[in-house]
């Protein structure tokens, strides 16, 4: 599913951003684009990050912002954005990937959430996407990490 909804479209790399506000307004664009998401949406994510803290950043290196469906989601959609130097979400938490979770429900996004798991479990696989200099690049990749747990 994840590989569904991240179209090469949806993918972004970039090498730098002033801060960690910027990276997800960046990252989210593709999904303004495409009309899944409204302009308060990121908003809301913003608001959400300022409010709790950066909980975003599951992983090293990686941050998956989100908000509510009620924040402006029109259609359950991802989008991705690499950086080539990391934003920093708090002083010891350098994030390259920003990963744009917009959810219309609570139970749409769950398939989409596993197999993102299964990407981002795996540390070397992680730093493989950061490597990636084309979002064709990190869709593949993507790609295959999916179909080779579940085909495992």
């Amino acid at each position: 599913m994840l590989t569904k909804l991240l179209t090469k479209d949806c993918i972004q790399v970039a090498n730098f951003v002033q801060s960690w506000q910027e990276a997800i307004r960046l990252a989210a664009k593709p999904l303004i684009r495409q009309n899944k998401i409204e302009q308060r949406y990121i908003v809301a994510m913003i608001q959400s990050i300022e409010q709790y803290g950066p909980y975003v950043v599951i992983t090293p290196k990686v941050a998956i912002p989100h908000a509510r469906p009620t924040d402006g989601v029109h259609a359950l959609a991802v989008s991705l954005l690499r950086l080539q130097q990391p934003v920093f979400f708090s002083p010891n938490q350098p994030v390259f990937l920003i990963i744009v979770l917009a959810a219309i429900d609570n139970t749409s996004h769950l398939q989409a959430l596993a197999d993102l798991t299964l990407v981002l479990q795996h540390p070397d696989q992680v730093d493989s996407l950061i490597a990636c200099q084309h979002e064709e690049d990190i869709r593949e990749k993507i790609k295959q990490y999916t179909t080779k747990e579940s085909a495992g």
